[in-house]
């Protein structure tokens, strides 16, 4: 079987290994087979309800067997799958599936308090969810049909359609976060996914003996490609939704002899610094991936320390690349620390100058990014696409530098330069030396408006357990360890930090923090 389409991955392990576990979740756990059933089964409920080639339907689900069988199946159907942040706010998902002129939403347990006011959106067309949890919830001018989910599958046979479509169609519209303005809407076409995939499984070396842990939502890319990358290779998944307590979900980690687990910074900074990830041996874990932000140097050495004889992989990317764009082996993260590595197979990667010229070894310029995995543009947006896209490739907005030996490293990003006096000054590198305190959990840096400097500096940290950072001295370690002008101006400690639906730090609400 040609493997041109996203499902066909799921379809293809389906008939060589039907008995195989696919994925394990709260106690139970499903095969190939079982899964594949209940992709087709969602696919003819969809075509059902007059859903047809190019129609988006949104997916709002926290992970769950549901979520994977939602997902296949409206890629099954043709139609363009729209994931939504379940943990979202119902006037964001309002928003996102307007500009998108959804047909469609699929809703899994426990979203309908975050779906009632979906149903008032006129060119919605119907919800398929768990009716009994909408009684009461939905206002009775609603403009849609509401529909059991599990019902409408009952319903349906559990045949494959058998429509005639190709890699060029879009497969999902992923919308940004949005920590720098408005949320995009990333257009990826089959083939961007399908070649991500295939290359994320090949440098990963990913096979059927491979079960990840899955903490990252779904709905996020960088969670996605864990979905896929594993069907891809005929592995399984492990969803831990209870991330919230560390200690347990390293203890589900250990019992269900994962082989792999994945997470941004925080993910791991929360590990190091909350729970008793250094003291664990966890037997059966082969490989640890890292993206969705550059992890300071200092934090890479903790997880290093934790995890000896692990496979560590860090990767940087984009969701406009469909997920990967490159990665550190983990022979070289030592001597190469804080590098992104090189691009995956089939991508190039190029630090380029304001004049698209090639800059020279260690000169800083953007990296601009071109293969088949880089998105077709952001949905009915080509002001913006045209902004990012061009017969060079995709520029990503970072900063970066190549090293004599070819590897490459993030040096801030671009709109997030600080612009000091007659100084350019990246956060990532203060942001960096404040992790390195000792009492430091999580750094963010951003510039504030200063009538005399333009901008000034302005710090933000949160504690390790039980510490308790004191402003001063964080002041004087920056004194020691970064040049006058790249010292913050001042440091305000924050319990918590506001996330974005990938777990990123929002540094957009973080000025006005500072101002209060």
């Amino acid at each position: 079987m040609k493997i041109d389409l996203v499902h066909r991955f799921l379809e293809q392990r389906a008939q060589e290994q039907p008995e195989s576990l696919l994925l394990m979740e709260a106690g139970q756990s499903a095969t190939y087979g079982d899964v594949e059933s209940g992709a087709n089964r969602v696919a003819q409920a969809l075509l059902g309800e007059r859903v047809r080639r190019g129609d988006r339907v949104g997916l709002l689900s926290h992970n769950s067997r549901g979520y994977i069988e939602a997902y296949y199946g409206i890629l099954k159907a043709g139609a363009i799958a729209v994931p939504l942040n379940a943990g979202g706010a119902w006037r964001d998902h309002l928003d996102l599936l307007d500009r998108c002129q959804a047909k469609g939403l699929i809703c899994g347990p426990r979203s309908a308090p975050r779906s009632e006011g979906l149903a008032r959106l006129r060119q919605l067309q119907f919800i398929l969810g768990t009716a009994a949890e909408w009684e009461g919830r939905l206002a009775k001018d609603a403009a849609c049909r509401t529909l059991d989910l599990r019902q409408a599958m009952l319903a349906a046979d559990d045949r494959r359609p058998d429509l005639p479509l190709a890699e060029r169609d879009r497969a999902s519209i992923v919308y940004t976060s949005g920590t720098t303005g408005e949320p995009k809407g990333v257009t990826l076409t089959h083939a961007n996914i399908v070649v991500n995939t295939q290359s994320i499984v090949q440098y990963l070396q990913v096979t059927r003996r491979d079960r990840v842990f899955v903490v990252l939502p779904f709905h996020y890319v960088y969670g996605k490609s864990l979905l896929n990358t594993h069907v891809a290779a005929g592995g399984s998944v492990v969803i831990e939704n209870h991330f919230l307590f560390p200690q347990r979900a390293l203890d589900h980690l250990d019992e269900s002899a994962a082989t792999g687990f994945s997470g941004v910074p925080s993910t791991f900074a929360i590990l190091l610094n909350r729970s008793n990830l250094a003291d664990r041996d966890l037997p059966h874990l082969r490989y640890v991936t890292q993206a969705g932000g550059a992890m300071a140097p200092e934090l890479q050495r903790r997880l290093i320390d934790a995890l000896p004889g692990k496979q560590i992989f860090i990767m940087y990317g984009a969701t406009e690349a469909s997920a990967r764009l490159s990665y550190l082996e983990p022979a070289d993260l030592r001597r190469k620390m804080g590098s992104i590595g090189k691009a995956i197979p089939g991508v190039t990667l190029r630090v380029l100058r304001d004049d698209h010229t090639e800059a020279d070894v260690n000169e800083v310029g953007e990296l601009v990014a071109a293969g088949p995995n880089i998105m077709e543009g952001y949905w009915n947006d080509p002001e913006s696409t045209q902004a990012v896209l061009d017969e060079h490739g995709y520029h990503t907005g970072d900063l970066g530098r190549r090293d004599e030996d070819g590897f490459l490293y993030v040096v801030g990003r671009s709109r997030e330069m600080i612009k000091s006096g007659a100084h350019r000054i990246a956060p990532k590198e203060i942001e960096e030396v404040l992790l390195e305190h000792p009492h430091v959990h999580e750094a963010a840096v951003v510039g504030i408006p200063d009538e005399i400097l333009g901008e000034s500096i302005a710090a933000f940290v949160s504690a390790r357990p039980g510490r308790r950072p004191d402003v001063r001295d964080i002041l004087n370690w920056c004194r020691t360890k970064l040049p006058p002008h790249k010292v913050p101006g001042d440091v305000r400690v924050l319990d918590e930090f506001q996330r974005n639906a990938a777990g990123k730090i929002n540094k957009l609400v973080l000025p006005a923090a500072f101002a209060k």
